[in-house]
């Protein structure tokens, strides 16, 4: 018998997206539940939604926040929803090619120590490094990847008290390789991401804001004094021989400035992971390099 999966969907300011994706989960073939959260966006998402909804062939909850959670508390509230044995996080901005979910449910189901199986993302996919044979992975990204739900609750999900949005993923991830779980990369498995490297005129501030200050929490969490190199090469960059500009450079600034009050609950935890090692868990393969 074929397991349920809960498909979890965060949606902020995603009114543009919403019927190509609505249209791309129609493609899904195996017992699925989808479970939308609307992160209080200002602009048409929740009336997109719940129009486009009426008329929509699989089970669906659409639920609406008065605050954003941000990324990783999304998922959270959203995981708590369901009961299905997987759970598939997909962003908004983004379409299934057909058979994508069906592939990386085959992949789990095949290994009982998979704990992530993350999709292959066109037209632009992140720089990913992965065995050939096995597909396994250092870290598999949370726009498109089917997870465990035991491996996912073992741990209790994302850490959303210092992820809001970007590097959760990687966060989970390396819990998992640590947990005795596998990140598996499914090439086959194709979804579309029109994320914000292809849409003229994105503005990153926020993006940048997150990714930098949440690149140190990995340094703290799984990092040692053999990684400080990339971490010198971080900041070096970004201070001084990068050709940033000096709005970014004061952005970093405020970032790094923010990072300073999770230290201590970043330290209380650093026992839990900085003293085991595997060999999937590579800070050289995180924005800490980029």
């Amino acid at each position: 018998m074929t397991p349920e999966v809960d498909v979890l969907i965060v949606l902020y300011q995603s009114a543009k997206f919403i019927q190509p994706l609505l249209d791309s989960l129609q493609r899904i073939t195996v017992p699925a539940t989808i479970y939308f959260l609307d992160n209080a966006s200002t602009d048409n998402t929740a009336k997109t939604v719940a129009a486009a909804l009426t008329t929509f062939p699989l089970r669906t909850h659409f639920f609406r926040s008065r605050t954003n959670n941000g990324f990783a508390r999304g998922v959270n509230l959203l995981a708590r929803q369901g009961r299905g044995e997987f759970l598939f996080l997909l962003n908004p901005d983004t379409e299934l090619e057909q058979g994508c979910l069906e592939q990386l449910l085959d992949r789990a189901l095949g290994d009982s120590a998979i704990g992530m199986c993350e999709a292959r993302q066109q037209p632009r996919e992140h720089w990913k490094i992965y065995d050939p044979k096995t597909g396994e992975t250092t870290w598999c990204t949370g726009a498109a990847v089917l997870v465990r739900r035991k491996a996912f609750e073992e741990l209790r999900g994302f850490d959303e008290r210092i992820f809001f949005m970007y590097c959760e993923d990687v966060d989970l991830s390396w819990k998992l390789w640590l947990c005795g779980w596998k990140c598996i990369y499914v090439p086959d498995a194709v979804v579309r991401h029109y994320n914000q490297d292809i849409i003229p005129g994105k503005r990153r501030a926020i993006e940048n804001y997150f990714s930098f200050r949440n690149s140190l929490f990995l340094f703290y969490r799984f990092g040692g004094w053999k990684d400080r190199q990339v971490l010198y090469g971080f900041l070096l960059k970004r201070f001084v021989y990068g050709s940033y500009s000096l709005r970014s450079k004061l952005l970093y600034a405020f970032a790094f400035v923010d990072h300073i009050r999770y230290i201590p609950y970043l330290l209380r935890t650093r026992n839990l992971w900085c003293d085991r090692r595997h060999p999937w868990v590579r800070l050289e393969e995180t924005s800490l390099a980029d």
